[in-house]
């Protein structure tokens, strides 16, 4: 049996995104360098660093106004996945050595997949707007 499943991963993703609002959104961003400290100091997480950084992006350019084009299904599903990585006491704690990010990362992993096209969606318009910058 599996230490953490896809299933509960979208179960928590699923209860997480029903529970997103704006405030949610801010306590993530306010969160970032911590969020970002356990990503970089886990060998399960790290490999997702650009990702969460673009996760962190795309839901500050949301907050501001300066992005509206993602839809709330997305950020709130982004929003849940770096509050989970924050908890130290989730479905695995992350003081159990080796598994206690495993869960974050199925988490994580799951949430990248589900909202993939918004992402690039969003990188696709970011890089237009530097390209026009330039």
């Amino acid at each position: 049996m599996a230490l953490f499943s896809e299933k509960r991963a979208a179960k928590i993703l699923e209860e997480g995104r029903t529970q997103s609002n704006e405030q949610t959104l801010e306590t993530a961003l306010s969160n970032r360098d911590k969020i970002l400290r356990k990503v970089i100091n886990s060998a399960s997480l790290a490999p997702f660093l650009a990702q969460v950084s673009t996760l962190f992006s795309m839901i500050k350019d949301y907050v501001t106004g300066e992005y509206r084009e993602v839809p709330w299904w997305s950020l709130g599903s982004a929003t849940t996945a770096l509050l989970y990585i924050l908890m130290p006491l989730d479905a695995l704690p992350d003081f159990i050595p080796i598994a206690g990010f495993l869960d974050d990362a199925v988490v994580l992993k799951l949430c990248l997949d589900l909202i993939g096209k918004d992402i690039n969606e969003y990188r696709k318009l970011r890089e237009q707007t530097q390209d026009q910058a330039e």
